[in-house]
């Protein structure tokens, strides 16, 4: 439930995909890249698009931690 109502904005795709990695590679935009096979701006454009639809602030700790649990969630 909780997954479902925090992510559901996200769907399956691209978008869950790239915050998974990002978060997995410690908020490192440079790794997230590399790790995606995408441009760094291409990351920066997805993360922001995340934290539009979720509402939630990826500079903050506590949002982070949301977000992760989140994903563990579902």
């Amino acid at each position: 439930m909780f997954g479902a109502r925090t992510l559901g904005a996200l769907g399956d795709g691209m978008l869950r995909e790239t915050l998974e990695v990002f978060l997995a590679n410690n908020c490192s935009w440079a790794r997230t890249a590399e790790a995606l096979h995408l441009h760094v701006n291409t990351v920066h454009y997805r993360i922001e698009r995340v934290q539009v639809l979720t509402g939630r602030d990826l500079s903050r700790l506590d949002h982070k931690l949301d977000l992760y649990a989140a994903l563990r969630c579902r």
